[in-house]
């Protein structure tokens, strides 16, 4: 998606441990229509699936996760990190570690919302390491359903994520990928 890789370009800042920040667009000051024009590319990548549902964790893919899931006209289901008062206790929980912030957490899904019917899209942000993709993944099993793949805005590819997942057999659908860093700079594949 030759705009995405254009405000990776300009806008993306190199953090410490090759880490991308692109949170001035894509994950916490969104550019709503950039959002809205990544998820219709996701959909177009998986149309004639009979998707049911796209699930994404909890928090930077839930923008992403829910334009994808509109384009689709299917519902969005986001495992959440942490149990509250809003989640049914009966849940799929799945253990995940955090690359960007070095944390880690369990994943949450109602039993109520993935069931043995549904044949999920898994959306996130960023894909690195696939952890949180593996943890997504299962929760689906745990519930018996299936994975249609992985759709993310952006696959670092120096990473062993998408590697991991495609030698799993998944699909898995970049809009852009980061081939690797040198300094300060991204260089796209």
């Amino acid at each position: 998606m030759d705009e995405l890789k254009r405000r990776i370009l300009s806008d993306a800042v190199v953090g410490e441990g090759d880490i991308i920040h692109v949170d001035m667009f894509l994950n916490h000051c969104m550019d709503m229509g950039l959002m809205e024009r990544m998820g219709n590319a996701l959909s177009k990548r998986f149309r004639g699936e009979r998707i049911t549902k796209v699930l994404t964790a909890e928090s930077s893919g839930i923008a992403l996760a829910c334009f994808t899931a509109r384009a689709l006209g299917v519902p969005v289901l986001y495992a959440k990190k942490f149990q509250t008062g809003y989640i049914d206790p009966d849940v799929y929980s799945a253990d995940t570690h955090s690359f960007s912030l070095d944390k880690s957490y369990t994943l949450r899904v109602s039993k109520r919302y993935l069931t043995s019917d549904d044949l999920v899209l898994l959306v996130d942000d960023i894909l690195s390491n696939g952890q949180t993709m593996l943890s997504l993944l299962e929760l689906v099993s745990k519930a018996g359903g299936e994975t249609a793949g992985v759709g993310v805005a952006i696959e670092k590819s120096m990473r062993e994520g998408g590697k991991v997942l495609r030698r799993m057999g998944i699909r898995v659908e970049a809009l852009a990928t980061v081939d690797h860093v040198e300094g300060n700079k991204i260089i796209l594949a």
